[in-house]
């Protein structure tokens, strides 16, 4: 694990002038996957992200890294979770990861890009984020969308019935 945050640390303090570096309350942040098929949907949730943060002298966001294990996430169903776990390759592809290539701000609202690292490829992805502040706190929430084609996955299948190719990720950072 400690190698993780190595690479974090690297990916956001590469060229960078920030002053600030921030991990996230991992009680506190977590991801949510969204799947469908035709005769039911569900959702996986990870609470056990590791996130860190650079801000800029201002106080603004400047960067952002994550990472969870794929065998974190529960949908409520061991073996919906099993069988994820197999299509996903999660022995040899434990870890999803990302960080963020640019961040730009209107107010409140962000437009992330970024790398998505699932299943031993990297894509980039764009994602729509809100950044909460209260206090000394900050709460980021956001979500995009990825095609587990796009990372080689089979789709998983009910009754000879694949899902659909599209998840939605939704996630929630607390600094």
């Amino acid at each position: 694990m400690r190698w993780i945050f190595s690479v974090m640390f690297f990916i956001l303090s590469f060229g960078a002038s920030a002053q600030q570096t921030i991990k996230a309350d991992i009680g506190k942040t977590s991801v949510t996957y969204y799947m469908k098929h035709a005769l039911h949907a569900w959702t996986g949730v990870s609470n056990d992200v590791n996130c860190i943060v650079q801000m800029n002298d201002k106080g603004d966001i400047e960067k952002v890294a994550a990472t969870a294990k794929v065998r974190s996430f529960d949908s409520k169903n061991s073996n919906r979770d099993s069988h994820m776990m197999e299509v996903t390759d999660a022995l040899t592809y434990p870890i999803i990861s990302f960080y963020s290539t640019s961040i730009e701000r209107n107010g409140s609202d962000l437009h992330v890009k970024g790398v998505l690292k699932f299943h031993g490829i990297e894509k980039p992805v764009t994602m729509q984020g809100k950044e909460v502040k209260n206090g000394s706190k900050r709460t980021i929430t956001g979500e995009f969308v990825f095609l587990l084609e796009d990372f080689k996955i089979d789709r998983p299948s009910i009754f000879m019935v694949k899902t659909d190719n599209e998840v939605k990720v939704s996630f929630k950072v607390e600094l």
